[in-house]
């Protein structure tokens, strides 16, 4: 039981607020980077290459994921709403309502040890809503797969993930493309929705200002009822576009019923292509109303091979380093600024979970022992 608990997504991540998606990096980290790129060639990839600690957002994607559920209060009226459109919508506006959460600036999470496990709740109030649940698990390395499992038992739904992230690199730019899907089960209903994801870019690595993407083609669909919403992620092009816009159409078959448009960090709407009404799917500033942060356990009663415990001493050292940065006037000179000091803390422990891991494979290849998964099959 989690009794003494605290919130999920801590001080790093921006709740509610419209965040920065760009960052311009320092003379000193900016060096170390181009360094590293210039190292590689085009559509390399990137999950055995291993990333300074700078860009580095204190949590695992494990926990990450879990931002997919601070507003999950849009699925707890599907096994009580009668009308299959009016629950594909509710699906459609929980959906959108999970990429506003980011740190500032471009930062990615750590890549999750195999083995590792997190886990967390949410809690609304109501004994009638239920609570949900979330548990999530590195269940291979190379490749990186991460198994995740959303259930609220009260309101008759559970949800299974199976992400395959790929990084490349692409010149100026690296993506992290979300092979893999979601599977949600609406019991009451009989019906499953089949999720996909987009990718994430972040552009301007070598030249520019460096600025994090979320670009794609999405889709949400039910086989039991033939509904369907096909998405666009999209981002500003040289001459035309807007960043951070989606848009879309929901079908019945192969018949469009209703258009999608908008911004994922402001306004979502659709038009009935019949009646031509405009419905607001996702507002930005109604989600600061309605942000739901998860509880997890105190570190100290978390299992070893917890992500928080897992990177302990790797997100206390980045959480130092921003904290030493914050003080840093401008005029001081990147290189006798003590934060990084921390940097190099930071670097020392992700690299030594990083060799425990080719250590652990090497040792379990020698004697021929096979890795037993902790939660999933």
């Amino acid at each position: 039981a989690m009794s003494s608990q605290e919130p999920a997504a801590g001080e790093d991540v921006v709740a509610g607020e419209e965040p920065e998606y760009e960052e311009k990096l320092d003379e000193q980290p900016r060096s170390i980077l181009l360094g590293m790129m210039r190292q590689l060639k085009v559509g390399m990839d990137l999950s055995r290459i291993t990333l300074p600690a700078f860009i580095l957002e204190p949590r695992s994607f494990l926990e990450k994921c879990s931002d997919f559920m601070v507003h999950g209060q849009y699925l707890l009226r599907l096994s009580d709403t009668s009308d299959p459109l009016e629950r594909m919508m509710a699906v459609l506006e929980w959906y959108m309502s999970s990429w506003h959460m980011k740190p500032p600036g471009v930062k990615k999470p750590y890549n999750p040890i195999l083995g590792e496990v997190f886990h967390c709740k949410w809690e609304y109030g109501n004994p009638d809503l239920g609570t949900t649940y979330y548990v999530a698990e590195q269940v291979s390395h190379h490749p990186p797969i991460s198994s995740f499992y959303f259930v609220n038992r009260k309101k008759n739904w559970y949800m299974t993930v199976s992400l395959r992230p790929k990084s490349k690199f692409l010149g100026n730019s690296a993506a992290s493309i979300m092979e893999g899907e979601g599977y949600f089960h609406l019991l009451s209903h009989g019906e499953v929705y089949k999720i996909t994801f987009p990718a994430y870019y972040v552009r301007g690595i070598l030249i520019g200002v460096m600025r994090m993407e979320i670009s794609g083609d999405v889709s949400i669909s039910c086989e039991r009822t033939g509904l369907s919403a096909e998405l666009s992620f999209k981002n500003r092009g040289y001459f035309s576009g807007e960043n951070n816009s989606v848009d879309g159409k929901i079908k019945l078959g192969s018949e469009i019923i209703s258009k999608i448009q908008g911004r994922w960090d402001r306004v979502v709407t659709a038009t009935d292509k019949r009646t031509k009404r405009v419905d607001v799917v996702f507002d930005i500033a109604d989600i600061k109303k309605t942000f739901n942060p998860s509880l997890v356990l105190p570190e100290p009663q978390q299992y070893y091979f917890e992500s928080r415990r897992v990177w302990s001493a790797v997100s206390q050292a980045l959480r130092a380093q921003a904290h030493f940065r914050s003080l840093c006037k401008l005029w001081i000179r990147m290189l006798t600024c003590p934060f990084w000091q921390d940097i190099d803390l930071a670097t020392e422990e992700k690299l030594r979970l990083e060799d425990g891991q080719r250590a652990g494979k090497k040792e379990r290849e020698e004697s021929g022992r096979v890795w037993s998964l902790r939660l999933f099959e």
